[in-house]
């Protein structure tokens, strides 16, 4: 029995065969003899990692280059690894059924901290060591990506390559030189000359501390970079099953607690031509029927109502459904929700983040309850009468009476749906509330805080439990995972081996509540020094070295912590289009952009 007969023969013995078949529709033919072959690695299942937007557009953007043929590799769920363990196959890719072993290059995108032992996982099942010192020039070049590269210290052990920024132009240029490289020795020499490379094996000194700076890269201009046209329609249905455009990138908020809106500055947008071809594009070749303008704010494009009734006007017929998976309420208006609402009535949802004006305040929300409550009667005079807000605790400063304000905001809420015509309201009520806990995170202003104690966050979910209206649902996130990801997120070089430490233990799959196993978490981090609570929810000093030190993301630490002065204050920033906050990003990129 061949390779491939093997497994087929144990597909049909696991739930969802189709996540490993692949064969899907504008999934990519295998090329002959290509120059470079890279398997790209999402460590989550398929219908997680197909998904991902930038994996799509560097698995397309890889393989519409004539002498690359980029392969995906999902994490095979607990019954599949099981198989795979038990027939002898390695971990291999959906477009060639390859051992991932046999490739050039093995790229990881890591999206999340508690994604990490998942990971090692798929390098255990493709007999790919776990340290990059163990591998020679038999195995592949293993590389990393994401956002998650800003702090890449407790990882960076695993990896030969670490890539910081927009990695599009980047990947292409790293390609370029291996084809011209005699050895892995040579080429990781040559690439530290491309922004945005880190090689811990000649940019750490012998303690394993980073001592070479390193510049973020990001695509200039969001009307020239690569954009996918035919992305894979897959056969079974992903987590977000629809089209994904990404109109921008960037923020100009500023939330003090969010990592994602400075890591990604400055705000760069697509023009409404760019945008209309690329739906057309999109939407011709997959057939989907809702489509979904992404970005960090969509609602905060220059044109997110232009390019809304444009779609709506041009596939009416189609009824194609467009939807916005981040609103602010200070920019949703009631054309806007007449206008998405035309095909097809869904819930809303919001971030207000905090219940009192006073915690808005401190961390940048530049958010009133006027304008809550007014963007909430406009929901419910819309139609729509299912309703989702998602709030944080934990977060600096934080009282008992910001938590309370949260029920009290609640309680408004509820006496606004009720006051509304009965023949607006739409279907009965519905209105939920998930309180997520508050992580410090890199290149924040909050990134010097300490994270409260696992035992008071308990506390604090349960006491806004108890005050809430009974008609609220409410949920609320695992303290205990927000503890770990809080030791990641701020982690050093130490975390490597507790990485692997946890993963010995049976640590896999760590944000499914039905394989989290946080007792032998805290074990593996106490076996290498580290007590998990004290280490999370440790203070860090503005005098302090901090393990992302030398990363460069264009954003200054002055400005951070002048950002962080300001919260103690309860004092806010305008958002960066009504008057530009300093921040340090325009001297290496540019000033934000504003124009469509």
């Amino acid at each position: 029995m061949n390779y491939k007969e093997k497994i087929t023969s144990i597909l049909k013995k696991i739930e969802k065969p189709v996540r490993y078949i692949g064969n899907e529709v504008n999934s990519y033919p295998v090329k002959e003899n290509p120059a470079v072959s890279f398997a790209f690695f999402f460590p989550d299942i398929y219908e997680i990692g197909m998904s991902h937007l930038g994996m799509k557009i560097l698995y397309e953007m890889l393989n519409e280059t004539d002498d690359i043929m980029c392969e995906r590799v999902f994490a095979p769920d607990m019954t599949m690894a099981e198989k795979l363990r038990e027939n002898d196959i390695p971990l291999f890719t959906l477009e060639s059924f390859s051992p991932v072993s046999e490739f050039d290059f093995i790229g990881v995108t890591i999206q999340y901290e508690m994604c990490l032992t998942t990971m090692l996982m798929m390098f255990e099942l493709g007999n790919i060591p776990f340290l990059s010192k163990e591998r020679d020039e038999s195995y592949p070049i293993v590389m990393a990506g994401g956002p998650c590269t800003v702090n890449p210290m407790p990882f960076k052990d695993f990896f030969d390559v670490i890539l910081i920024g927009e990695g599009e132009y980047q990947l292409l240029d790293i390609m370029d030189v291996y084809k011209k490289c005699k050895n892995k020795d040579e080429f990781l020499q040559k690439i530290r000359d491309i922004e945005g490379v880190y090689v811990p094996k000649y940019d750490d000194d012998e303690k394993g501390k980073m001592i070479r700076k390193v510049k973020k890269t990001i695509v200039e201009d969001m009307n020239e970079c690569f954009a996918i046209k035919k992305p894979i329609v897959p056969f079974v249905s992903p987590v977000h099953d629809r089209i994904s455009l990404e109109v921008m990138r960037g923020c100009r908020r500023g939330c003090r607690f969010c990592q994602a809106g400075m890591i990604y500055r400055p705000v760069r947008q697509k023009s409404l031509d760019t945008i209309k071809r690329q739906a057309d594009e999109l939407i011709k070749n997959t057939g989907y029927e809702e489509i979904s303008l992404t970005s960090l704010s969509s609602t905060d494009y220059m044109g997110c109502m232009d390019t809304i009734k444009y779609l709506i006007d041009e596939y009416r017929d189609k009824k194609i459904n467009v939807s916005l998976p981040s609103l602010r309420m200070d920019t949703f208006s009631m054309d806007l929700s007449k206008t998405i609402s035309k095909v097809k009535k869904t819930s809303m949802t919001f971030a207000p983040e905090a219940g009192s004006q006073r915690m808005r305040n401190i961390i940048n929300k530049n958010l009133t309850e006027e304008e809550i409550l007014t963007t909430v009667a406009e929901v419910y005079n819309s139609g729509y009468s299912k309703l989702k807000l998602y709030f944080m605790l934990g977060l600096p400063y934080e009282t008992k009476e910001d938590i309370a304000a949260i029920s009290k905001l609640c309680e408004k809420i509820i006496e606004i749906y009720y006051s509304i015509d009965k023949k607006k309201r739409g279907r009965p009520f519905s209105l939920t509330i998930s309180t997520s806990c508050f992580v410090p995170k890199a290149f924040t202003p909050f990134q010097w805080f300490s994270q409260d104690k696992m035992e008071i966050l308990n506390e604090k979910q349960q006491y806004l439990k108890s005050i809430l209206p009974k008609k609220v649902k409410y949920h609320y996130h695992d303290s205990r995972l927000s503890m770990l990801e809080a030791v990641l997120a701020k982690g050093d070089e130490r975390l490597s081996k507790a990485l692997i430490k946890a993963y010995e233990k049976g640590c896999v799959f760590d944000s499914w509540n039905e394989y989290f196993k946080f007792d032998e978490w805290v074990e593996a981090l106490k076996e290498c020094g580290i007590d998990a609570g004290e280490y999370a929810s440790r203070p860090i000093g503005y005098d302090d070295m901090l393990p992302w030190d030398n990363i460069d993301i264009g954003v200054t630490k002055e400005f951070l912590i002048n950002e962080n002065e300001k919260a103690k204050r309860e004092q806010t920033t305008p958002d960066c289009k009504t008057k530009c906050s300093a921040c340090g990003i325009s001297a290496e990129y540019g000033r934000c952009d504003f124009e469509i």
